[in-house]
């Protein structure tokens, strides 16, 4: 004597049962992503775990932190942006990084260090309202609040004061 048995699975059915606001829509665990422009990477982004979140969040998470690279040329990394957590808004089209954030400049030979720091994707702008730390070849810049552009090669500073290879140090409001 046999038995048959048989279940069906409605796969929106299981998503109402089992989904929530806080479930992320998409799971990428070892990500590497480039993004181009006209078939030229304009950046890319290595992560370990990436969440993203459909609307109405539209938000994609690094939880365990990121690195971005921004590209100035072919193959050419001109900054890279570390932090050891980022969230991207679509919407806004900005990317948060905090804890730890570290941004680098190579072909100025800079690195900018602070605990949270806002990239606005369609100005192409970096700013940040904490305390931060910018060190270069002969100089060590400290303050509170700094706006720049993607690639740190100009910016504004606030609360300034500055450390100079010869040791001398100037404040500057």
């Amino acid at each position: 004597m046999g038995m048959l048995f048989s279940c069906e699975n409605d796969l929106e059915t299981i998503a109402t049962v089992t989904a929530t606001d806080e479930t992320p829509n998409e799971i990428v665990n070892d990500m590497h992503t480039l993004y181009s422009d006209s078939g030229v990477v304009v950046y890319e982004i290595i992560a370990t775990r990436m969440e993203k979140f459909d609307d109405p969040k539209n938000l994609t998470i690094f939880k365990n932190g990121f690195q971005l690279n921004i590209f100035g040329g072919k193959d050419s990394i001109v900054s890279t942006l570390t932090a050891n957590y980022a969230e991207i808004r679509e919407r806004e089209n900005i990317i948060i990084a905090r804890n730890n954030v570290i941004f680098t400049n190579f072909e100025k030979n800079q690195t900018l260090t602070t605990e949270e720091l806002f990239w606005d994707k369609t100005a192409k702008r970096v700013r940040t309202d904490k305390q931060f730390t910018i060190i270069g070849e002969d100089s060590k810049v400290m303050g509170y609040g700094l706006d720049t552009d993607e690639k740190f090669t100009e910016y504004n500073a606030h609360k300034v004061s500055v450390e100079r290879g010869t040791k001398e140090k100037d404040t500057i409001q």
